[in-house]
């Protein structure tokens, strides 16, 4: 009997952590769904080969796919993708999506209709609101908040933790350790080193395997292995054949020499803070000496 009953409670406790644990999942399931005022349009996170997409009850009912962005406004869905920008009035289902130009040779820091010839199609308050977004005071905004632009046309997406050119609508680099100084912007990740003009919209990339993130593990790491090496080279290789696509649009620097000196202090200082801040990662004695003698 005394079994039985111990039997019983632990059953009874089972069920009710399961139905916790129900609960959870499903509110947070909620929370994470229905971003909007609306009760049936949700977004659908990036998954591996797309970038995310907004839909009207089911994902095959596409309101907007490629997201890089979006926020709600008084009913109305912003959003930004990488073909164009959109708006959604979640009250009467006007929908105006504006393409952006191609080919587009010409990068001018803070010029929408540049970026976007057909901007006017818009209604007089959404431009208003685009250029809030648009045109906000980078200077101000230090930490970039996420989901924000840098300077446009270039942008940080929260939802792919990527640096985007609007304006080609290319990913420049994936973003970890940045830091803007006398109008440059720079980003330093595993592989490689970004470095953009925020007054002419120039984009230089310096990639080095040296960079990769096995370099810096250390020796009790799960990432320890040939596999993790071989999977990290093949990543890098296909970030340049991808940059090697927009081209007109990145100088690639083919030697760490060529930053200049106060390029190569601040990267420098974003390198160590990007090894540091895992505990699963050290600077071993070859990478104390300093990028230039490291790399070069």
């Amino acid at each position: 009997m005394k079994i039985e009953k111990k039997l019983k409670k632990r059953l009874e406790r089972g069920v009710l952590i399961f139905l916790i644990l129900e609960g959870i999942v499903f509110f947070g399931w909620l929370f994470f769904t229905t971003y909007f005022m609306h009760p049936f349009i949700k977004y659908s996170g990036p998954i591996v080969g797309m970038n995310g997409m907004i839909y009207y009850k089911e994902p095959t009912n596409i309101i907007a796919s490629d997201v890089l962005g979006f926020d709600e406004v008084r009913g109305k869905i912003y959003y930004i993708t990488t073909s164009g920008i959109g708006v959604y009035n979640e009250l009467n289902n006007n929908h105006v999506f504006v393409l952006r130009k191609k080919p587009h040779n010409d990068i001018r820091p803070n010029d929408i209709t540049n970026v976007y010839p057909e901007f006017s199609r818009f209604s007089d308050s959404e431009q208003k609101v685009w250029e809030g977004k648009f045109y906000a005071d980078f200077k101000e905004r230090i930490p970039i908040e996420e989901g924000n632009i840098i300077r446009f046309p270039f942008f940080f997406s929260s939802e792919t933790r990527g640096i985007y050119n609007l304006a080609t609508g290319s990913k420049l680099s994936k973003i970890d350790k940045y830091k803007i100084s006398k109008n440059i912007f720079y980003n330093i990740d595993f592989g490689s080193i970004t470095k953009i003009d925020l007054e002419t919209g120039t984009v230089w990339k310096y990639y080095s395997d040296k960079l990769l993130l096995y370099n810096f593990i250390n020796e009790n790491s799960e990432n320890n292995t040939g596999d993790f090496k071989t999977y990290e080279e093949s990543e890098l290789i296909e970030e340049r054949n991808h940059d090697h696509q927009f081209n007109d649009k990145i100088i690639v620097l083919e030697h760490y020499s060529q930053f200049s000196k106060d390029d190569k202090e601040i990267i420098e200082e974003l390198f160590v803070e990007l090894v540091t801040a895992r505990k699963s990662m050290s600077l071993k004695q070859q990478h104390k000496l300093g990028l230039e003698n490291y790399l070069e």
